[in-house]
C-alpha cells in the first residue's frame, strides 16, 4: 500500500486599494493642483507590486509527502521472474520509504 498527500498554497490577492499620493482615485481624471486648476494627468506607473513577506513566498508552493510500502511487507515470490524472484515492474526491493517534495511556481 502506498500513500501520497499534497497541498498547494493559493493565497488570495489583497482586496484593498492603496491610494497613491497626488493622484485621483480613478487614475487619469482631473487632479487638483496647488494653484487650484484642474489638470488631466496620467499616473506614472500603473504596475501592481506583490507584497513581500512569508505569504508572498508561500503563494504558489506545493508540498508533497508520501510513503511507499507502508506496512513494510516483503515482496511476493514470482516463479515466472527470471532474475530476482519478484516482479520488478510492480515491487521495489527497497522496502518502506518516505519522501518529501517541495515545488514553487514563480
Amino acid at each position: 500500500m502506498d500513500a501520497i498527500v499534497s497541498y498547494t498554497f493559493n493565497l488570495a490577492a489583497r482586496v484593498g486599494e492603496n491610494p497613491v499620493a497626488g493622484y485621483a482615485k480613478d487614475g487619469g481624471k482631473s487632479v487638483k493642483t496647488t494653484d487650484g486648476k484642474d489638470k488631466n494627468r496620467m499616473p506614472v506607473s500603473t504596475a501592481e507590486y506583490s507584497p513581500c513577506g512569508w505569504k508572498a513566498w508561500l503563494n504558489g508552493t506545493t508540498i508533497t509527502v508520501g510513503m511507499n510500502n507502508i506496512f513494510d511487507l516483503d515482496q511476493p515470490f514470482a516463479a515466472g521472474s527470471l532474475e530476482n524472484g519478484y516482479d520488478e515492474s510492480t515491487i521495489d526491493i527497497k522496502g518502506r520509504f518516505w519522501y518529501l517534495a517541495l515545488k514553487k511556481k514563480f
